[in-house]
């Protein structure tokens, strides 16, 4: 089993990438939101749509609900929803998996444990979790203007960060390398190989935004997402001390 710990430039939907035995599967909780759950839908997408001048060419195939077709939106767009509340999927890249309507069957069958495993080792790790990277870690990068996924603080957030988690774990057999993006913002990826064809990804987003002025306005992102990333890094820590 492999186990790739990721932490992502952006996250616009509830969806998470779980790879398993060579197949990535694209899942999320996304709920049946009908046009009457959000009555500003439509209003919101056409007058996003309609305006001259996008603010990011590169546009994002995005589905708010099953009865309203996908539509093609720039990060503007995106920003306008979530100011609105509106949640969504970015399919941009699972489109094959929402071409059969509005109903899915799903392609891979889920197992669930019958049973715990790792329970002694798990309680070890457990009793080993301080709050120490929580001022190491989480303070400098909160201190970051922003983490804008294509900005410049962003590409350098980022980096800062691989440097944090290449320091935890130096001296194990885990390799730390960086995601490349078309935008500015990298991913980081710490890889621990495994002895199955099993792979499972523990991830969190690190990028913050501030949806009035996404490249220049303030976000620290404590919350969203610092803290998650923060909580991977000293489980992983954790872990490998308990060894």
């Amino acid at each position: 089993m492999r186990v790739a710990l990721g932490l992502f430039a952006a996250v616009w939907a509830s969806a998470a990438v779980v790879a398993a035995g060579g197949q990535q599967h694209v899942f999320g909780a996304v709920g049946d939101h009908h046009q009457q759950q959000h009555p500003g839908v439509n209003e919101v997408l056409v007058s996003w749509e309609t305006q001259p001048g996008r603010l990011y060419e590169s546009s994002r195939l995005i589905k708010v609900s099953e009865s309203v077709r996908p539509r093609w939106l720039d990060i503007g767009s995106i920003l306008a929803l979530r100011r609105a509340g509106v949640r969504f999927m970015d399919i941009t890249d699972a489109q094959e998996l929402h071409a059969g309507g509005p109903t899915l069957a799903p392609s891979y069958a889920s197992h669930l444990p019958q049973r715990l495993g790792q329970k002694e080792n798990t309680k070890g790790a457990v009793a080993k979790l301080t709050e120490d990277l929580y001022g190491k870690v989480l303070e400098p990068f909160t201190a970051f203007h922003n983490r804008y996924y294509d900005s410049e603080n962003g590409r350098r957030s980022s980096e800062w960060l691989q440097k944090q988690v290449e320091e935890l774990v130096a001296g194990h057999n885990i390799t730390v390398a960086a995601f490349k993006h078309k935008f500015a913002q990298p991913s980081v990826v710490a890889r621990i190989e495994g002895t199955s064809d099993e792979t499972v990804v523990i991830s969190a987003h690190q990028d913050s935004v501030n949806m009035w002025l996404p490249w220049f306005g303030r976000a620290s992102g404590a919350d969203d997402d610092g803290s998650g990333t923060v909580t991977i890094l000293e489980a992983l820590r954790a872990i490998l001390e308990q060894g």
